[in-house]
């Protein structure tokens, strides 16, 4: 863990390597360095963010830990104000260190101008019983890496669609299968959005065109390793049949296997029972609802780019407490992240390069 100003600056020569050419001129096109007074260079703003997200930790931390190193002198108030204005730099320079690292794709030409939105949550707090105590939502656009929506709530809030209201027309939502509800299909459909949405095992009864029921289990169970199919089906909504497209993916048997494993894992961090027959059968299978017209191999590699971004999501996770989170307005939560973000993905570029311990930060 880096203590102070003196040590983050011997990291930053290495860290520069990551960044692409203009990326200090492009600090002023983004508006990051507007009305800035004491912070002169993209370097000192690009330090005063990694100090914020590592040791800082506070505004005023911040602010101290900057004055320290005699360069840079802001109060708590500047340090806010900077970090708000750099967020679309940070969300920059993060997508582009992410590209160069094959962290995230190109965004296919068929999608045109179409956003593509991950959702996830993470859990703050547990107290000593395990039980979360508080949980923040996120939307972020997966070839941009841009924070679209930021939630906080209580550990009660569970991982819905509902919880986002920012869905707009034309979207595709990429969720997976805490979201696969009837109820988070049709928020998604209410707001003009298209889904990819993963489902557990009997997430809702389906139906095929004749109201009979559909048992998808014993329809899938025969198909080949990496394979795929689809079923157009039904779910009962409000009395009446609703349609819905299906697509399957049988993992091959070495995905199969690590799916299972980290099922039992997850299963045992969750103090839960042992895995149930049906959820390692599950474990066999990458199964989709989804809205959308495309081919189906397509619909599944949209969806297999959201693990992508999951990776990215599970080494910023891994890093970094959620408690240093400042004020929960939604404007000071998507700074936090777009910040988070920059530093997640500074720190899994140089582990890919075998170049930085994480532990260092």
């Amino acid at each position: 863990m880096m203590k102070n100003i003196e040590e983050v600056r011997e990291r930053m020569e290495e860290i520069y390597t990551l960044f692409p050419e203009g990326w200090e001129e492009k600090a002023r096109e983004l508006g990051a360095l507007e009305r800035a007074r004491n912070i002169k260079t993209a370097k000192d703003l690009l330090m005063l963010n990694l100090a914020y997200q590592t040791n800082g930790k506070s505004l005023g931390g911040t602010s101290a830990l900057l004055k320290s190193g005699g360069s840079i002198n802001l109060d708590k108030n500047a340090v806010y104000f900077r970090i708000q204005k750099s967020m679309d730099w940070n969300n920059w320079l993060t997508q582009n260190i992410c590209r160069t690292a094959g962290i995230i794709f190109e965004k296919p030409e068929f999608l045109k101008d179409r956003q593509v939105i991950a959702v996830d949550a993470t859990d703050e707090k547990m107290n000593a019983k395990g039980s979360v105590l508080a949980r923040l939502h996120y939307a972020v656009d997966i070839y941009s890496l841009k924070p679209m929506e930021t939630i906080a709530t209580s550990g009660k809030t569970g991982e819905k669609l509902t919880n986002f209201t920012k869905f707009a027309k034309g979207d595709i939502i990429l969720a997976d299968r805490a979201y696969g509800t009837i109820n988070s299909i049709e928020h998604t459909k209410s707001c003009g959005a298209e889904f990819i949405i993963r489902l557990k095992y009997n997430a809702f009864t389906t139906y095929d065109g004749k109201g009979e029921r559909f048992d998808i289990t014993d329809a899938i169970k025969d198909m080949n390793e990496g394979s795929s199919t689809e079923f157009g089906l039904n779910y009962l909504h409000g009395g009446k049949l609703t349609p819905v497209r299906i697509c399957v993916y049988r993992k091959t048997s070495e995905q199969a296997a690590d799916s299972k494993r980290q099922i039992k894992k997850s299963n045992k961090k969750k103090r839960r029972t042992a895995p149930s027959d049906i959820q390692l059968f599950y474990g066999n299978y990458v199964i989709v609802a989804t809205s959308l017209p495309f081919e189906r191999d397509k619909i599944l590699d949209l969806y297999k780019q959201r693990w992508q971004i999951e990776l990215l999501f599970k080494r910023l996770k891994s890093l970094f407490d959620y408690d240093d989170m400042p004020a929960r307005t939604e404007t000071t939560m998507k700074a936090f992240i777009s910040g988070k973000l920059l530093l997640a993905a500074i720190c899994e570029a140089l582990v890919m390069k075998g170049r930085f311990s994480p532990k260092d930060f």
